[in-house]
Protein backbone atom coordinates (compact mmCIF):
# COMPACT_ATOMS: atom_id res chain seq x y z
CA UNK A 1 0.00 0.00 0.00
CA UNK A 2 1.57 3.13 -0.96
CA UNK A 3 0.99 6.04 1.81
CA UNK A 4 1.21 9.20 -0.02
CA UNK A 5 0.72 12.04 2.50
CA UNK A 6 0.11 15.34 0.81
CA UNK A 7 2.21 18.40 1.35
CA UNK A 8 -0.37 20.85 2.95
CA UNK A 9 -1.03 18.16 5.90
CA UNK A 10 2.31 18.09 6.94
CA UNK A 11 2.52 21.74 6.95
CA UNK A 12 -0.62 22.46 8.53
CA UNK A 13 0.42 20.23 11.50
CA UNK A 14 3.99 21.23 11.45
CA UNK A 15 2.12 25.31 11.89
CA UNK A 16 0.19 23.39 14.63
CA UNK A 17 2.94 21.66 16.66
CA UNK A 18 5.39 25.12 16.55
CA UNK A 19 2.20 27.39 17.44
CA UNK A 20 0.64 25.26 19.75
CA UNK A 21 -3.29 25.88 20.26
CA UNK A 22 -4.50 29.66 21.30
CA UNK A 23 -5.72 28.12 24.95
CA UNK A 24 -3.35 30.23 27.72
CA UNK A 25 -3.01 28.92 30.99
CA UNK A 26 -4.75 30.78 34.03
CA UNK A 27 -1.82 32.58 36.08
CA UNK A 28 -1.64 30.83 39.00
CA UNK A 29 -2.59 33.31 41.91
CA UNK A 30 0.43 34.02 44.49
CA UNK A 31 0.39 32.54 47.66
CA UNK A 32 -1.23 34.91 50.74
CA UNK A 33 0.60 35.60 53.70
CA UNK A 34 -2.85 35.00 55.70
CA UNK A 35 -4.09 31.35 56.65
CA UNK A 36 -7.02 30.02 55.04
CA UNK A 37 -8.92 30.81 58.26
CA UNK A 38 -8.54 34.57 58.00
CA UNK A 39 -11.35 36.51 58.37
CA UNK A 40 -11.69 38.29 55.26
CA UNK A 41 -15.06 39.76 55.63
CA UNK A 42 -15.73 43.45 55.31
CA UNK A 43 -16.62 45.44 58.40
CA UNK A 44 -16.27 48.24 60.38
CA UNK A 45 -13.68 48.91 62.93
CA UNK A 46 -14.51 51.39 65.68
CA UNK A 47 -11.77 52.36 68.37
CA UNK A 48 -9.85 50.11 70.25
CA UNK A 49 -9.93 49.14 74.04
CA UNK A 50 -6.83 51.82 74.27
CA UNK A 51 -7.81 54.45 72.21
CA UNK A 52 -6.19 53.27 68.60
CA UNK A 53 -6.85 52.20 65.27
CA UNK A 54 -8.47 48.56 64.98
CA UNK A 55 -7.27 46.99 61.85
CA UNK A 56 -8.09 43.19 60.76
CA UNK A 57 -4.81 40.85 60.75
CA UNK A 58 -6.11 37.34 59.60
CA UNK A 59 -8.29 35.50 62.15
CA UNK A 60 -7.82 38.19 64.53
CA UNK A 61 -8.02 42.23 64.98
CA UNK A 62 -5.20 44.39 65.98
CA UNK A 63 -4.97 47.78 67.71
CA UNK A 64 -2.62 49.91 66.32
CA UNK A 65 -1.44 52.83 68.76
CA UNK A 66 1.39 55.32 68.62
CA UNK A 67 2.98 56.93 72.06
CA UNK A 68 4.83 60.23 70.77
CA UNK A 69 6.41 61.13 74.35
CA UNK A 70 7.83 57.75 74.42
CA UNK A 71 8.84 57.36 70.60
CA UNK A 72 7.19 53.88 70.68
CA UNK A 73 4.01 52.08 69.25
CA UNK A 74 1.96 49.04 70.33
CA UNK A 75 -0.02 46.78 68.73
CA UNK A 76 -2.37 44.58 71.05
CA UNK A 77 -4.39 41.57 69.49
CA UNK A 78 -8.38 41.02 69.83
CA UNK A 79 -10.76 38.33 68.70
CA UNK A 80 -13.26 38.60 66.81
CA UNK A 81 -15.62 41.09 68.34
CA UNK A 82 -12.59 43.42 68.35
CA UNK A 83 -12.22 43.53 72.34
CA UNK A 84 -11.54 39.81 73.73
CA UNK A 85 -7.12 40.16 74.24
CA UNK A 86 -5.68 37.18 72.61
CA UNK A 87 -2.67 35.69 73.33
CA UNK A 88 -0.37 34.50 70.93
CA UNK A 89 3.19 32.82 70.97
CA UNK A 90 5.30 35.24 68.61
CA UNK A 91 8.69 36.05 68.44
CA UNK A 92 8.62 39.42 66.98
CA UNK A 93 6.01 41.70 64.93
CA UNK A 94 7.27 43.68 61.88
CA UNK A 95 5.66 47.24 61.77
CA UNK A 96 6.10 48.98 58.82
CA UNK A 97 4.92 52.70 58.62
CA UNK A 98 4.38 53.48 54.79
CA UNK A 99 3.49 57.17 54.78
CA UNK A 100 6.89 59.09 56.32
CA UNK A 101 9.69 59.17 54.38
CA UNK A 102 12.05 56.97 55.03
CA UNK A 103 9.44 54.63 56.39
CA UNK A 104 9.72 53.44 59.72
CA UNK A 105 10.32 50.11 60.06
CA UNK A 106 10.73 48.05 63.44
CA UNK A 107 10.10 44.96 65.43
CA UNK A 108 7.90 45.25 67.71
CA UNK A 109 8.19 42.56 70.87
CA UNK A 110 6.27 40.79 73.43
CA UNK A 111 5.85 43.56 76.57
CA UNK A 112 3.55 41.36 78.73
CA UNK A 113 4.56 37.47 77.73
CA UNK A 114 3.32 34.74 79.89
CA UNK A 115 4.83 31.50 81.20
CA UNK A 116 4.64 29.63 77.99
CA UNK A 117 5.84 33.28 75.92
CA UNK A 118 2.33 33.82 74.61
CA UNK A 119 1.36 37.63 74.90
CA UNK A 120 -1.09 40.10 73.87
CA UNK A 121 0.41 43.27 73.40
CA UNK A 122 3.60 44.14 71.55
CA UNK A 123 6.23 47.17 71.66
CA UNK A 124 8.51 48.80 69.56
CA UNK A 125 9.90 52.09 69.87
CA UNK A 126 11.52 54.41 66.93
CA UNK A 127 12.24 58.17 66.90
CA UNK A 128 9.98 58.52 64.22
CA UNK A 129 6.91 57.63 66.00
CA UNK A 130 7.94 61.14 68.01
CA UNK A 131 5.87 63.13 65.31
CA UNK A 132 1.84 63.50 65.83
CA UNK A 133 0.43 62.63 62.33
CA UNK A 134 -2.10 59.75 61.10
CA UNK A 135 0.27 56.86 60.41
CA UNK A 136 -0.65 53.97 57.72
CA UNK A 137 1.18 50.79 57.05
CA UNK A 138 0.98 47.28 57.53
CA UNK A 139 2.26 44.52 60.47
CA UNK A 140 3.57 41.18 59.52
CA UNK A 141 4.21 38.40 62.20
CA UNK A 142 4.21 34.36 62.52
CA UNK A 143 1.72 33.49 65.38
CA UNK A 144 1.80 30.19 66.80
CA UNK A 145 3.43 28.80 63.79
CA UNK A 146 1.19 30.68 60.70
CA UNK A 147 1.89 33.66 59.09
CA UNK A 148 -0.60 36.77 59.43
CA UNK A 149 -0.21 40.17 57.80
CA UNK A 150 -2.44 43.16 57.96
CA UNK A 151 -3.11 47.41 56.87
CA UNK A 152 -3.66 50.20 58.90
CA UNK A 153 -4.35 53.36 58.77
CA UNK A 154 -5.24 55.95 61.42
CA UNK A 155 -7.98 58.29 60.90
CA UNK A 156 -8.05 62.22 62.31
CA UNK A 157 -9.71 62.15 65.46
CA UNK A 158 -13.40 63.85 65.47
CA UNK A 159 -13.99 66.94 66.75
Amino acid sequence: MNWSIPAWVVLTWGLFAAVGCNNPQAPTPSPSTQPADSNDDDHEHGEGPHGGTIFDFGKYHGEFRPDHGKKEATIWLFGVDQKTPVRVKAEKLRLIVTNTEPPIEVDLRAADPDAEGKAHQFTGQHDGFAQEMEYKGTVTGVLDGKPYSGEFAEKPAKK
